[in-house]
């Protein structure tokens, strides 16, 4: 194609023809440009679709995220949900006292949950700066919300619930009042304890009893009730958000 356009050009200067030269070289020009045109084009619809394709898969990867969070609140709902029961018995009854002392204490006690949600997806998005472009303005707000804000909240009463927690677990296993076994180690509660089985659990019914004691397992309480009511919300938080990117998936499937 260029050598042929070369003898045209030649023949039209050995001719003479100066003044369809020009016109034939604007043309040629003009054909260049849009060659140049068109190919930009082609190559910015093929980055765009290249990025659509790199959107869609994250996507997908949040709601894998997402799934893996919500059986994570789950989880923990079922064990606030425990807690709450154990609590409420201690406190509104004495049947508690007919158990064996092993079995009090755990009653009394709570073990804290730690943060299992993910964000990987989240950071390799905001990461690749596509963080306000996974769709409408409503999913991207719904988005980030979930995990700046619903997350955030969700990691800091995990926090709180430690502290306070660690602070219940000294007071039942290093208090002064009675000979405390381990709640979890079968192997540490088969060692002898210098205080006989009975008087272990009249010492541990005393202490809670005790008005610092029953603060604590109020305390336990209040916290469970609270994480409980956020937990759930932010499962809901999840749920709702999964719907969305599914509706998002969608729409990108019809027009893809």
């Amino acid at each position: 194609m260029i050598k042929l356009f070369r003898k045209i050009r030649q023949n039209l200067l050995s001719e003479g023809k100066t003044t369809k030269y020009i016109k034939y070289a604007l043309g040629e020009i003009l054909l260049v440009i849009i060659g140049i045109l068109i190919a930009l084009q082609i190559n910015n619809w093929n980055e765009n679709r290249k990025n659509q394709n790199k959107i869609v898969g994250y996507l997908y990867n949040l709601t894998d995220d997402l799934s893996t969070d919500i059986k994570e609140f789950n989880q923990n709902i079922w064990y606030y949900e425990r807690d709450i029961r154990k609590s409420e018995y201690v406190l509104s009854s004495d049947d508690y006292k007919k158990l064996k002392v092993d079995s009090i204490l755990k009653l009394t006690t709570n073990i804290y949950n730690i943060d299992k949600t993910t964000r990987q997806t989240y950071e390799k998005i905001k990461n690749e700066g596509l963080i306000e472009s996974l769709g409408s303005e409503r999913i991207n707000k719904a988005i980030n919300n979930y995990y700046n804000l619903d997350i955030s909240y969700y990691q800091n009463i995990l926090n709180w619930d430690k502290e306070f927690t660690n602070k219940s677990y000294d007071f039942w296993f290093f208090n002064k009042a009675y000979e405390a076994s381990a709640v979890r180690n079968n192997e540490t509660n088969a060692l002898p304890f210098l205080t006989p089985e009975e008087n272990r659990k009249t010492d541990l019914i005393s202490l809670i009893e005790s008005i610092e004691g029953r603060n604590h397992i109020r305390g336990g309480l209040d916290r469970r009730k609270h994480l409980l009511k956020r937990v759930k919300e932010t499962k809901k938080a999840a749920e709702d958000l999964i719907r969305m990117i599914q509706l998002e998936l969608d729409k990108n499937d019809k027009i893809l």
